[in-house]
């Protein structure tokens, strides 16, 4: 058997992996025409040799969950955590920089603020529930 063919260990799902899917679902179901969204899937399982290929390819750690891209072009990211996870370091720095620029970034900890957030930026459609 080769590396490529070892199963994964055993992991339990991350916290928040019910709530990205639901963000994401009601993402496909009820933005509005004209934004573009995706998800920036960084925090999941990885081999090492995974996250260094990654690393060398350009991901930077601390990147939110979800870009999203108004029809204007100004760019909005939304981080996910569960109830009181605090940001890392990287999430923290990124989140400062944001700020710091005038970038919209937001942090949800439930599905509720997440919509929330996203109706505040005018993603959702406003008749859609």
């Amino acid at each position: 058997m080769t590396h490529a063919e070892l199963p994964l260990p055993p992991r339990r799902p991350a916290p928040e992996r019910s709530t990205h899917i639901a963000v994401a679902d009601m993402l496909w179901k009820l933005a509005r025409p004209g934004w573009f969204w995706s998800t920036i899937p960084s925090g999941e399982y990885r081999t090492e040799a995974t996250g260094r290929l990654l690393k060398r390819m350009g991901l930077k750690a601390g990147i939110p969950d979800f870009l999203l891209i108004d029809a204007d072009g100004c760019h909005y990211w939304l981080e996910l955590k569960r109830g009181k996870a605090s940001l890392r370091p990287e999430q923290l720095a990124f989140a400062n920089m944001c700020h710091q620029r005038d970038v919209p970034h937001a942090v949800a900890r439930s599905f509720a603020e997440a919509e929330a957030q996203l109706r505040a930026w005018g993603v959702l459609r406003p008749e859609a529930r």
